[in-house]
């Protein structure tokens, strides 16, 4: 018996104290900031500009920074380019890269300081912040965005 209340205790910690996350809801023509293709796919519209925060971790040091990024979306590909000289990019730099699918991307890079790199994202709050992260090295590049 001891067991066993030991275990709900565990797995109540474990999902009280575990990411939570907005469950994916299946995207329909008309909803707020959605897109829908010529093939009848319904994606995330992203385009526009966005509050970003940038941060690295690193084993020593890391660094922070801020500046605002504008996507353009056509269809279902996208940019993202600095709209502000920054001090490791300048102003009309691409930052991210990627396609669209339903629900999410398709394939999304971000740029480092090493050139083009894999990335992953997890889109909230109604389509109004996206958290890209990519690893670099030994480093992990989290990109917050904000709908302005």
């Amino acid at each position: 018996m001891k067991r066993i209340i030991v275990v709900l205790i565990i797995a109540f910690v474990l999902v009280a104290c575990g990411e939570q996350t907005e469950p994916l809801k299946p995207l329909d023509k008309g909803m707020p900031n959605t897109v829908t293709l010529s093939n009848g796919e319904v994606v995330y519209k992203i385009d526009g500009e966005w509050n970003v925060v940038t941060k690295v971790t690193k084993t020593f040091h890391g660094g922070e920074w801020e500046y605002v990024m504008k996507i353009s979306q056509d269809g279902n590909k996208l940019v993202g380019v600095r709209l502000k000289d920054g001090e490791y990019a300048l102003k009309g730099n691409e930052t991210i890269k990627g396609e669209l699918e339903k629900n999410g991307f398709k394939s999304l890079s971000v740029k480092t300081s090493e050139g083009w790199k894999p990335a992953t994202a997890k889109i909230s709050e109604n389509c109004n912040k996206i958290v890209y992260k990519a690893k670099v090295r030994e480093h992990v590049l989290e990109i917050t965005t904000i709908r302005k």
